[in-house]
């Protein structure tokens, strides 16, 4: 599985299904960043980036007169990011190993901290809060993209397999000491450290099975449903049937993918 300390793994598997995903959200993420007014030339903190796809982007829109400093707590991950870097060459793009939770976190004052898919996996979100107040100037903008209704995750209209393996996702996220849902308490927990809300907007993804959509919520059961197996949260019958039902939703027209819900939270730090 690679990195241990990943849930989800950090082995070769994984990193395709990422970079399939970046390209699925990267719409999403552009029109978020968008939204928080991000331009050239402007500091950007890029929390939890993974191999650093959605950093390589942040750094072409900021340009050589601006900063993304990406924190990552993978090695290997770190790595590919910053041999990605190279190849772009993208000198305004930094990739950093950092433990959001243990790490002193940077204190430069950034313009904006964008966050994606990290906090469902912290066991606490004290730290992280605590550090993107440190990191984040005042006036700046946090853009975070988490789930705030996992259970919409599902294949229909026949997928009762399916349905186990979400309901395994996310006992698998709680027993790791995360939540899938983390987007129901960010908000309550930004206003009361001082943040002010900007926006809430829900981003639901749906598609039937040979759309980018239905692709990519495929290839998470195929690459995931193996570590469900090896936690004992989802049977090798249940994995034989959510096979089966993959394949019938291939040729059934009216057969399609729903994910889980994800809410997309602007907020600013006030002045």
């Amino acid at each position: 599985m690679g990195d241990s300390s990943y849930l989800l793994g950090t082995h070769t598997e994984e990193l395709e299904r990422l970079r399939f995903q970046h390209e699925l959200w990267l719409p999403a993420a552009r029109a978020a960043w968008q939204r928080a007014g991000l331009s050239t030339g402007m500091c950007v903190l890029d929390v939890g980036a993974g191999p650093g796809f959605a950093a390589m982007d942040l750094a072409r829109i900021v340009g050589p007169t601006g900063r993304v400093l990406a924190l990552e707590l993978s090695e290997a991950y770190v790595a590919a990011g910053q041999a990605m870097a190279r190849r772009e060459q993208l000198p305004q793009l930094e990739l950093r190993q950092h433990n959001l939770l243990r790490d002193s976190w940077p204190t430069e004052g950034f313009d904006l901290a964008w966050c994606r898919w990290v906090a469902m996996f912290l066991p606490e979100l004290d730290p992280l809060l605590t550090g993107l107040e440190q990191s984040v100037r005042l006036g700046g903008q946090l853009v975070l993209h988490e789930y705030v209704h996992w259970d919409t995750f599902g294949l229909h209209p026949k997928g009762r397999a399916i349905a186990l393996f979400g309901q395994a996702c996310q006992r698998s996220f709680r027993e790791a000491g995360g939540d899938p849902d983390p987007n129901r308490r960010l908000p309550a927990l930004l206003t009361a450290r001082g943040w002010r809300i900007e926006a809430l907007q829900p981003i639901p993804v749906a598609g039937g099975s040979r759309s980018m959509a239905g692709q990519w919520l495929q290839r998470f059961v195929e690459v995931y449903g193996v570590r469900l197996q090896e936690l004992g949260l989802w049977s090798h019958s249940d994995a034989a049937e959510a096979r089966a039902e993959i394949a019938a939703a291939a040729d059934d027209p009216g057969s399609f993918w729903v994910g889980p819900t994800v809410l997309e939270l602007r907020a600013s730090r006030a002045e």
